[in-house]
C-alpha cells in the first residue's frame, strides 16, 4: 500500500469521497481538489475509474534539495548521503557547495561511527568551506536595493509572507524571528525546525538588525531584507532530514492561503514531472496566483546543465529564482531551464552564495565552529536566493499599495523584469528595488 493524491474534477469531491469510503479507503480532507489516500496497488484501477476522478498520482517527495524522486525511502539516510572522498584543502579552487549537499554529507559522516563520525564531519566541513567568503545579509540586501527602499521608509510593513519550509525555532530569537505558523507534516504537529533551513530563510526575510559579537564572523552585521514584514512559518518539510511530500506541501499552501498570505516563499523542490499541468503543486500555484498571491520558488541546485529546474519551480505561474554570487555571477549549481513544458526558467536571480544569516538545529550545529555562535550559518543554494526575492517583492508590495492604492501580481513582477532578453541561466537577471520601483512609478503597479 502506498500514498497517492487523487485529483478530483470540479464539483465532484463529495461523490469521490463517498466512493472511496465504499471501497474502505480512509481519506483526508481535500486540499486544492486533491485527496490524499493510501491505496493498495490492486485497487489503483478501481480508484481511477471512479466517476469524478481526474487523475491519481503517487505522493512524490520534495526536500530542501533538488532531484529527489518519488522512489526514495526517507528512512535510508545513505540514499541521500552517499559518502564522498574527503575534499583536499591543498591546491583547491574554492567552489561553493549547496547547503543540502553539505547537510547530507555532514549527517552521513556524523552518524557513520559513534567514535570517529563527528571528527570526520568536522574535517569535511572545514575542507569544504576552506576559502569561503561570507556575505552577511546586511550586504546581500544591498545587492538587491533593500537599503534604498528602507531609506524611503519601505520595510515590508503590512505585507504577509508565508515561508513553506522546515519551520521556526527559538534558537534565533535574538534576531527577532521566532514566528507563528502551522505544520502539515504527519507526526510533527508543531512547526518546530530541527534542521535549520527554514529558520535561515525566516531571518533572511525579516531578521532584525544584529552585530555579531564573537567568533569567526565577529563585527559582521545581519539584517533581513524586509524586517517589518509579517512572517509565519509553515512546516512542510521535516523528519530530521528536510524531507516532505506533495501532500504536506499542498497542506502548507492551503494553510498559507487561509492565513491570508500575500507572498509565499518556497525554498524546496523535487523531480520535475513530464507534464506540469497535471502536477498537484503546479495546479495549486496556478490557483493561488489567480487569486492574487505571489508564489516565489527556488529553481533548484541541479545545475549547471540545461533542463534541471525543480518542481514546483517549473510552474509557469511561479516566480522562479536562481542564485548568483557576490559578484552577480550565476552560481554553477543554480538550476537552468528550459522546463519540460518548454518555458524559459528561472525568471530572476538573487544572492545565494555563502550568505550569512541565523539558523538553528542541525545546520547551526554544522557551522558552529566554521561560522561561529550564536547559530550563524553562511550557506549557499537557490534556497538562499528565494527568500531575498520574496522579501523584496514584499517591499514592492508595500510601496505599490501606499503610492498607487493597488497590489502587485506575479504578472506585474515579471513585466517589471522583462525589459531585456530572458535566458535559461539568469532569467531576466537580478531583481532589484530600483527596477520594481520604476515599474510601479511608471505603470502604476
Amino acid at each position: 500500500m502506498a500514498k497517492y493524491l487523487v485529483a478530483v474534477k470540479p464539483g465532484q469531491v463529495e461523490v469521490v469521497m463517498t466512493a472511496l469510503g465504499k471501497l474502505g479507503l480512509p481519506t483526508q480532507k481535500p486540499v486544492f481538489n486533491h485527496i490524499t489516500v493510501n491505496i493498495p496497488e490492486a485497487m489503483l484501477d478501481r480508484v481511477k475509474s471512479i466517476p469524478g476522478v481526474a487523475d491519481v498520482k503517487p505522493d512524490s517527495l520534495s526536500a530542501i534539495r533538488a532531484g529527489y524522486g518519488s522512489s526514495l525511502d526517507p528512512l535510508r539516510i545513505s540514499d541521500i548521503a552517499m559518502p564522498e572522498p574527503e575534499p583536499s584543502v591543498s591546491f583547491r579552487t574554492y567552489q561553493p557547495v549547496p547547503i543540502e549537499t553539505k547537510f547530507s554529507q555532514w549527517l552521513h559522516r556524523t552518524l557513520s561511527n559513534p567514535f570517529t563520525g563527528p571528527a570526520s564531519a568536522f574535517r569535511y566541513m572545514t575542507a569544504t568551506d576552506d576559502g569561503k567568503i561570507r556575505t552577511p545579509t546586511s550586504v546581500s540586501r544591498q545587492m538587491i536595493g533593500a537599503d534604498q527602499a528602507e531609506a524611503m521608509g519601505i520595510t515590508g510593513k503590512g505585507v504577509k509572507i508565508a515561508v513553506l519550509d522546515t519551520g521556526t525555532s527559538y534558537d534565533a530569537l535574538f534576531q527577532g524571528a521566532f514566528l507563528g505558523g502551522k505544520s502539515s507534516m504527519p507526526g510533527q504537529p508543531v512547526p518546530w525546525d530541527e534542521v535549520g533551513h527554514g529558520q535561515w530563510c525566516n531571518t533572511c526575510i525579516a531578521g532584525k538588525p544584529m552585530i555579531v559579537k564573537w567568533g569567526p564572523c565577529k563585527g559582521m552585521q545581519l539584517k533581513g531584507v524586509a524586517p517589518d514584514a509579517t512572517v509565519a512559518a509553515f512546516k512542510v518539510l521535516g523528519g530530521g532530514l528536510g524531507l516532505g511530500t506533495a501532500s504536506s506541501i499542498l497542506g502548507g499552501l492551503k494553510n498559507a492561503q487561509e492565513w491570508g498570505a500575500d507572498i509565499i516563499s518556497m525554498s524546496l523542490g523535487g523531480e520535475e514531472p513530464d507534464d506540469y499541468a497535471s502536477d498537484p503543486q503546479c495546479q495549486a500555484i496556478t490557483e493561488l496566483t489567480q487569486s492574487g498571491v505571489i508564489v516565489v520558488v527556488a529553481a533548484g541546485n541541479s545545475g549547471p546543465g540545461p533542463g534541471t529546474i525543480n518542481c514546483p519551480g517549473n510552474s509557469p505561474d511561479a516566480l522562479t529564482v536562481g542564485a548568483v554570487d557576490s559578484f552577480s555571477q550565476i552560481a554553477y549549481f543554480s538550476s537552468r531551464g528550459p522546463t519540460k513544458g518548454g518555458f524559459i526558467k528561472p525568471d530572476v536571480v538573487a544572492p545565494g552564495v555563502d550568505i550569512l544569516s541565523t539558523s538553528c538545529g542541525y545546520i547551526a550545529a554544522m557551522h558552529a565552529r566554521i561560522d561561529g555562535p550564536p547559530s550563524l550559518s553562511a550557506i549557499s543554494g537557490t534556497s538562499m536566493a528565494t527568500p531575498h526575492v520574496a522579501a523584496l517583492v514584499a517591499l514592492a508590495q508595500q510601496y505599490a499599495r501606499a503610492s498607487r492604492g493597488k497590489s502587485l501580481t506575479t504578472s506585474d513582477i515579471k513585466r517589471a523584469m522583462s525589459y531585456g532578453q530572458q535566458n535559461n541561466d539568469y532569467g531576466w537577471g537580478m531583481i532589484t528595488w530600483p527596477i520594481l520601483k520604476q515599474y510601479i512609478d511608471e505603470r502604476g503597479g
